[in-house]
């Protein structure tokens, strides 16, 4: 792999002085009493791909940069943990640091003569005013500090907590075009799912016309792609026009998941189509067999996205990302393996444990990274999100094939995750493992409510099928980190509240025996999915041969019930388990009567 990433379009970016970021690189700032010029950009990122042609292709500017500043040069996808510290609001980001790494100021997209403008402005105010400078960039360090011990478990998680996540999502829906936020608008499929969530659990008219909405507006909208499938990130109007043409693995994944659920729930056969063909374009344009993996992106350096149908039928495809991020191909593998049953199509399940023997084999081998491809992993380190999301499609995998290996490999997960970066005093994961090297910013090990919710949920997951108590203890702990904050995320602590009514409830497992392309176990699916259960986890198992009529085992905690093999019956067993009361030897008289 290439250290660094250009734009695929003529440049002369790389002639330019570019360093990685690493000690040697500030340590090269020390010695040479020079400010850092720190440059984020991203391979599907547009603007920075002109930033690349059009500034750092200037030899003015080449020449201010090389002369005056320590370069340094990170790829958000692979770098996160740089990216979330020093981004400046957006894409590319310009950001200006002191020798060891502390942030000064910065910018965005910048053109050549505003670039030289503000390297002129900086340069002077280093210059002659370096003290004030320094004790600015060391005061935003020390309240990063203090910013990232706010996050510490405590007795907030209050029954009302997921009412007021509920409110707080409600009161971001746009009742006119769908969707959530303000333009510009993103699909925001996290967002999606609990309201999902919400509609599936209590019925209201109001979550489902809320959802409907939304995936209707995104479907019928320009942030879908019609011709080749797949959507874009984002779009700049509120009524889904003037898409950015962008393509993320984990926003097509996380959007096929809830059209294929929202299919179910709402009895939409065309959301079941959108997924599929979603999910079609995952696999034509970023799913590499050699790998094997799934690309990260398609980026919006080309004019293809904007041409007509029948010129974009001759027209080559941007090439993807060539790099595979293990986080969300863990996340493929966990969509792919419900959505294989869900959507009767076995071939996914096949793909899906592909890719996961590839990603825990490199756990196992101990060259699990954050970044790999066809060659092999790279030297970027494993992050949380990557632990977090490989112990969620260990779970995946072992709900949709019984199989007890990936139970185990699940268990060994865990102890890595918790051992590397659960912190034991206060509560909750950081992101990053402790690194004595480390430079500026990046000694501070931060939590963020994304990564704690997926390792939360997770480890709920992980509990109910060990029964060891500590697993549920973590997870517990690592959301009531957030109990005091989590508002300050707005409408984005929506997986969080939906964690959190997991936790609360107690996990309705629904066992489904059959083979996904029959029409009974496909009925049977249908009816699990539609279950009212805050915590419920739908779990599938190959019939034998011969084995025709599909069945559903519920079990509630320790009880469980006989196998049925209807949608009614389904409805009516868990329904009755629901209503049973605290006594276990009442449940048992008044579940099995006569016995």
């Amino acid at each position: 792999m290439s250290e660094f990433r250009f734009s695929p379009n003529p440049n002369q970016a790389h002639l330019i002085n570019w360093l990685p970021w690493g000690t040697a690189a500030f340590t090269k700032a020390q010695e040479e009493d020079k400010p850092v010029l720190l440059a984020i950009s991203a391979v599907w990122c547009y603007w920075c791909h002109v930033m690349d042609e059009t500034s750092y292709s200037d030899p003015e500017v080449q020449s201010l940069l090389n002369e005056n500043f320590i370069m340094v040069r990170a790829d958000n996808d692979h770098r996160p943990d740089i990216n979330s510290r020093y981004n400046v609001g957006g894409w590319p980001t310009t950001a200006f640091l002191t020798g060891h790494g502390g942030l000064i100021g910065g910018a965005t997209y910048l053109p050549p003569d505003q670039f030289t403008g503000m390297i002129s402005e900086f340069m002077e105010a280093y210059k002659n005013d370096r003290t004030t400078l320094y004790t600015q960039a060391r005061d935003l360090l020390n309240r990063r500090k203090e910013n990232a011990r706010r996050a510490a478990a405590g007795t907030g998680l209050g029954d009302d907590l997921v009412d007021r996540v509920s409110r707080i999502v409600a009161g971001s829906y746009d009742v006119t075009q769908g969707g959530f936020g303000s333009e510009p608008k993103f699909p925001n499929a996290s967002i999606v799912r609990f309201v999902s969530h919400l509609y599936r659990t209590s019925g209201e008219d109001f979550y489902g016309t809320m959802l409907s909405k939304t995936l209707d507006r995104m479907s019928e909208g320009q942030v879908l792609d019609n011709h080749d499938g797949g959507f874009y990130r984002h779009c700049a109007h509120a009524d889904w026009s003037q898409p950015q043409h962008e393509k993320m693995l984990e926003d097509n994944l996380s959007l096929a998941r809830e059209f294929v659920d929202a299919s179910i729930l709402l009895d939409r056969p065309q959301y079941r189509d959108t997924a599929k063909r979603t999910i079609d374009y995952l696999l034509e344009q970023l799913y590499d067999p050699a790998t094997p993996g799934f690309r990260g992106s398609q980026g919006a350096h080309s004019d293809y996205f904007s041409m007509d149908a029948e010129r974009r039928t001759i027209e080559a495809r941007p090439a993807p990302d060539p790099s595979c991020y293990a986080n969300t191909n863990a996340l493929a593998v966990t969509v792919l393996l419900d959505a294989a049953w869900k959507l009767g199509e076995p071939s996914l399940q096949t793909t899906a444990i592909q890719v996961l023997e590839r990603l825990d084999s490199m756990a196992q081998s101990g060259s699990f990274s954050h970044v790999y491809s066809a060659q092999g992993p790279s030297d970027t380190p494993a992050f949380l999100t990557d632990w977090a999301w490989l112990l969620t499609a260990l779970m995946q995998a072992h709900g949709n094939t019984a199989s007890e290996t990936y139970l185990e490999r699940a268990v060994a997960v865990a102890q890595i995750m918790v051992e590397r970066f659960f912190d034991e005093e206060g509560g909750g994961f950081f992101d990053i493992e402790v690194d004595p090297d480390a430079v500026g910013h990046l000694q501070v090990r931060e939590k963020t409510l994304a990564d704690n919710t997926t390792a939360a949920q997770a480890l709920l997951r992980l509990y109910q099928s060990t029964r060891n108590e500590d697993y549920r203890q973590i997870a517990e702990t690592s959301l009531s980190a957030f109990a005091e904050t989590y508002r300050e995320f707005g409408e984005y602590s929506a997986e969080y509240g939906l964690a959190v009514n997991m936790l609360k409830n107690t996990m309705v497992e629904v066992t489904i025996e059959g083979r996904p392309e029959d029409s009974g176990c496909q009925a049977l699916l249908a009816a699990a999915a539609r279950l009212p259960s805050p915590n419920l986890d739908i779990k599938t198992v190959t019939a034998s041969d011969g084995d025709t009529v599909a069945r559903a085992h519920v079990c509630l905690d320790t009880v469980c019930l006989p196998p049925v093999d209807s949608p009614q019956g389904l409805a009516e067993a868990v329904a009755s388990l629901n209503k049973t009361p605290d006594s276990p030897f009442q449940d048992i008289f008044q579940v099995f009567p006569g016995n």
